[in-house]
């Protein structure tokens, strides 16, 4: 009985899974103007698998239909999309540039925190606790400026405005730690 259900379950799923992906392949071909030349007589629900192009069923775009899309504007390669790349490149170049600011504060930091660690080991008992707590202050801001670091490249693709403020409010603070 067990087998029996876990043996429709299985099956189930594969059907469920050849269909969606069936579908997602009917999208991503609309989408991208590629048609096959059987798709004139086949319906969509019995077409084959057209991830093995056999010689009735072969990939070729519909130019046609790219034509009328550039013409009315919507996915054209024009103009629309260097102005796009332009902006991106831009984006990543200012996301670099901040990255590097990053990197010039933990230098700071790690030459300070080096030179902190040499008075450490020279100073007295009393002057030890207030250097480890200078050394635990660096620590801390070494640690939130590489997660600012991350956070650059990891969420600044998508929400660059958002993520440079962050960074630079953590830059400032850091900063003020540092000339006190």
């Amino acid at each position: 009985m067990k087998k029996n259900t876990a043996l429709f379950c299985m099956l189930a799923l594969a059907a469920m899974g050849f269909s969606c992906s069936e579908t997602l392949q009917r999208k991503y071909d609309r989408r991208h103007g590629i048609t096959s030349d059987s798709d004139d007589y086949r319906s969509d629900s019995d077409r084959y698998d057209r991830r093995t192009p056999t010689s009735t069923s072969v990939y070729r775009k519909d130019y046609d239909r790219i034509a009328d899309e550039n013409s009315r504007g919507v996915g054209s390669t024009g103009s629309g999309d260097a102005d796009y790349n332009r902006r991106l490149v831009d984006q990543y170049t200012d996301m670099d540039k901040t990255g590097e600011l990053v990197l010039y504060e933990l230098d700071a930091l790690e030459s300070r925190w080096n030179v902190l660690l040499s008075e450490y080991r020279t100073a007295r008992s009393s002057g030890k606790e207030v250097i480890a707590t200078e050394l635990d202050k660096i620590s801390a801001d070494q640690i939130l400026l590489y997660k600012a670091y991350t956070n650059i490249y990891r969420n600044g693709k998508n929400n660059w405005a958002a993520v440079k403020r962050e960074v630079e409010n953590t830059l400032r603070s850091v900063r003020r730690a540092t000339e006190r």
